[in-house]
């Protein structure tokens, strides 16, 4: 089975670092099996990336959850039907996203997407430094990707 683990993010804007902060982590285990690969841009452009795969497991920041900023959660793609692309509204959102590819390229496109998300403290700051919450979520984040995996 190939497996994606896919970090959505921006280094340089605190805590929307986490998909890219787990991956770096990742990086140092040598798992095998499994590619690793960073994005920072979002919707239509997430198609081309997960082609091929069997299974994808999507990190990233997640905004007004209603959980307290750190939590880590696993959720599937109906939590993101009514979402709304961060940076442009008009772009898809990843439920659209997903969609699309399953409709474009059903026979090459993963029927397995899971999502690890962390909510968040500060998208809006420029900075390389995390939130303490966000920052103390790395190790529970890696070790639901880690069960996701072996799954």
């Amino acid at each position: 089975m190939r497996t994606l683990v896919l970090g959505i993010g921006s280094p340089i804007m605190c805590d929307d670092a986490i998909g890219l902060r787990v991956l770096q982590e990742l990086a140092t285990m040598k798992l095998e099996g499994v590619d690793l690969e960073e994005a920072c841009a979002s919707g239509l452009d997430l198609i081309e990336v997960m082609i091929d795969y069997d299974r994808v497991i999507i990190v990233d920041a997640i905004i007004d959850s209603g959980h307290p900023p750190g939590t880590v959660m696993e959720l599937g793609v109906e939590a993101f039907a009514d979402s709304v692309h961060g940076s442009n509204p008009h772009e898809a959102n990843i439920a659209t996203t997903i969609e699309l590819g399953r409709r474009l390229e059903p026979e090459r496109f993963p029927g397995d997407i899971r999502f690890v998300a962390v909510e968040a403290n500060d998208v809006g700051t420029l900075s390389e430094q995390m939130t303490p919450e966000v920052e103390a979520a790395l190790p529970e984040a890696i070790k639901t990707i880690l069960r996701l995996i072996k799954e």
